[in-house]
């Protein structure tokens, strides 16, 4: 049964999140899409028009999150029509400057609908005429979390006062389990 688990591998689906690695995971792009435009057709991948330069440093990852690349908004946010084309399994995230609170950010893209393949993570033009299946911009102004995933819980222990810990203490000394000795 694991050999039949491993030779087929859980497609990439919007509902499928795999795991993100260390630090701030990013979300891939099909959840951005799907969580932000329930109304945009199923596509492969988009070309990303313009990203919030003013909210921090934007990342993207074409490997799961293993690595990360600075995205270059110097060159996706001049006049023009130069985008950067990600796959629908690409990562993106952005990390704030230091000292500066963000809650919001400001995303533009058109989706495509055939694979950027090895192209994934590349700059290029693009027609703003000639997208598609006629692919329209999208602007989307979302929170932090939207783009970074939400952080993982942590489980934290409930704390204790200091008077059952140390009637917790005295008992385990005096061999009892939570309790007076029972004397047979």
């Amino acid at each position: 049964m694991a050999a039949s688990a491993l030779s087929n591998p859980m497609p990439s689906s919007p509902e499928h999140k795999p795991s993100a690695g260390v630090g701030v995971g990013g979300n891939c792009i099909a959840q951005i899409v799907h969580d932000n435009c329930p109304d945009l057709l199923a596509s492969a991948g988009v070309i990303i028009e313009h990203l919030d330069a003013q909210a921090g440093n934007w990342q993207f990852s074409i490997d799961n999150g293993l690595t990360w690349r600075s995205a270059r908004t110097d060159l996706i946010n001049r006049p023009g029509c130069m985008g950067l084309a990600l796959d629908r399994d690409a990562r993106l995230r952005v990390l704030p400057f230091s000292g500066h609170r963000v809650s919001g950010v400001r995303i533009v893209f058109h989706t495509v609908q055939r694979s950027h393949g090895q192209g994934s993570g590349s700059y290029r033009a693009y027609a703003p005429d000639e997208r598609d299946g006629g692919s329209r911009s999208v602007t989307l102004v979302v929170g932090l979390n939207a783009v970074n995933g939400m952080p993982p819980e942590v489980k934290v222990p409930r704390p204790r006062n200091k008077r059952a810990l140390a009637q917790s203490a005295r008992e385990r000394a005096e061999g009892g389990l939570g309790g007076p000795l029972a004397v047979a």
